[in-house]
């Protein structure tokens, strides 16, 4: 009976080992400094945030309607400084056509919170495809 539970107890022991190693394995990695993203780093940032980063799309509402990634917010850099107050506290992504807007409402933003760690910006080209997927370039 005393082996039993012995080897009751190692077996549980090795379980919650495994288990634990796992969740290690499958734990977030750490979020990149704040700036400009290649594509990339994008895209495992993307993955990575999943529904936690908003991804916010600085172009004009015409760009965005021709096609922008799933689940963006429309916020053009034009009307950015006014609309401050939109830009969540959580991980943001911003995106545009080139990166050079994203860039400028990365500036804009970093300048009114100085503080905010979780911002970057997709230094490069979002591709939309019909069928709904994405790449960058």
């Amino acid at each position: 009976m005393q082996r039993t539970l012995s080897r009751h107890w190692l077996h549980s022991l090795a379980i919650a080992v495994l288990l634990a190693l796992a969740g290690m394995a499958n734990a977030a990695a750490p979020l990149p400094p704040p700036g400009a993203l290649s594509g990339e780093n994008a895209l495992k940032l993307i993955r990575s945030q999943g529904r936690k980063l908003a991804i916010i799309d600085v172009r004009t509402p015409a760009e965005f309607d021709k096609g922008h990634l799933p689940g963006a917010t429309l916020l053009p850099v034009q009307e950015l400084e006014q609309n401050l107050d939109k830009i969540p506290d959580g991980p943001v992504l911003l995106v545009c056509r080139t990166g050079r807007r994203a860039g400028d409402a990365f500036g804009i933003i970093r300048k009114a919170r100085p503080g905010k760690e979780n911002l970057w910006y997709l230094k490069g080209t979002p591709v939309y495809h019909s069928d709904g997927t994405y790449e960058f370039r």
